[in-house]
């Protein structure tokens, strides 16, 4: 199979690269998938809903990254952190940017870092663009544990943000951290009123991990953006709102071999035009079956009572089974099933909007 000789040759290289020792760490990835959806939407049509993986019957580059990073250390506390991608995923990431979506979407984290030094409380502060602190699934197809990402990541969290965000070690079980940025994904801010979190990371022991954070400011603009909606986080009309997220994880090691994670969102929306309440659960399986082999699952329900985030009320459910295979070190082969349900006719179709839809898809991850 082709797939498979790339990724094995991908792995002979990568393998025969040594690692110099400094103090710059280099590395990066591909992803490309290919996706059919049994809708058969008509040409044209994105698979709808979806956070990443809108492409039907395609094969597509999602992203490709390059990642350079010195973490601050004990003898030069200053770091940098810089990320750099292209593809597909981060023309949808700052599709709504207000400083335009061309303009910084080839960055997905550029930040300075500073560990305080003798600092008892391990406190630091870092500067400028990073991925957001809200959510269990991230942006990184190398650390997720399925392909596609869930109705309630696509539609309850940011994605990105820009500012200051300080951390510290609380306790030996506690961690902290507060945040002071410029908004739902933005870079340039787009009402000119800054947004606020705070997160508590507790680890009672080795196996479990208890999170609890928010994301709090106005958000909205009353300039529309390239998207055609307005602000960061995407209203679909003028004006601002007072939006308070709250997020709560718990991750838990069954066994060895076996993992469950639990991610709940609840949001309030205040505004003259944009004023709404949208919530959302998420529960993951992760089990692995060899060192190469694992297969994981994912229940999701995502509720918009007032149409704010999809722009008309509905509950999105979906159930997602996804086999991984690393073929090495340096690249993984991911098959995926996912069934979606509505509360209304909502998905793209051949035959007009449906209350279902089931999507197979396969995506190869290379990493160096």
């Amino acid at each position: 199979m082709r797939t498979t000789f790339v990724a094995s040759l991908v792995c002979l290289v990568a393998l025969t690269n040594a690692q110099t020792a400094s103090e710059w760490t280099f590395a990066g990835y591909l992803d490309a998938y290919y996706q059919y959806d049994l809708g058969r939407p008509a040409s044209g049509d994105n698979v709808n809903g979806r956070g990443f993986d809108i492409a039907h019957n395609r094969f597509r580059i999602a992203v490709g990254e390059i990642d350079l990073a010195k973490p601050p250390t004990a003898k030069n506390p200053l770091g940098v952190t810089l990320q750099f991608y292209a593809g597909k995923n981060p023309d949808l990431i700052h599709l709504a940017e207000p400083g335009g979506m061309d303009k910084y979407k080839f960055v997905r984290q550029a930040y300075i870092s500073y560990a305080v030094p003798n600092s008892k409380s391990s406190v630091q502060v870092d500067l400028g663009k990073f991925d957001t602190w809200i959510g269990y699934e991230g942006i990184d197809t190398r650390l997720s544990e399925q392909y596609s990402r869930s109705f309630n990541w696509t539609f309850s969290e940011p994605i990105y943000e820009t500012g200051v965000r300080v951390t510290s070690k609380l306790t030996d079980k506690l961690n902290g951290a507060f945040f002071l940025v410029r908004g739902w994904n933005e870079v340039e801010d787009g009402n000119g009123s800054p947004s606020f979190g705070v997160a508590l990371i507790y680890s009672p022991d080795a196996k479990t991990t208890v999170t609890l954070q928010n994301h709090f400011g106005n958000e909205g603009s009353d300039t529309v953006n390239d998207g055609g909606s307005f602000g960061g986080i995407g209203f679909l009309a003028a004006g601002r709102a007072r939006v308070h997220l709250l997020d709560f994880i718990i991750a838990h090691k069954l066994t060895d071999k076996t993992a469950i994670a639990l991610n709940v969102d609840y949001a309030t929306a205040d505004g003259a035009t944009n004023d709404g309440v949208w919530n959302g659960e998420v529960i993951y399986l992760k089990h692995q079956i060899k060192p190469a082999h694992s297969a994981g699952l994912r229940f999701d329900r995502f509720e918009d009572t007032d149409g704010l985030r999809t722009g008309t009320p509905v509950q999105l459910y979906s159930v997602t089974g996804n086999y991984d295979w690393a073929v090495c070190e340096h690249a993984v082969l991911r098959f995926e099933v996912r069934r979606d349900f509505a509360t209304q006719a909502f998905f793209n179709s051949d035959s007009g909007p449906s209350r279902n839809r089931t999507t197979l898809s396969m995506a190869a991850i290379f990493k160096f």
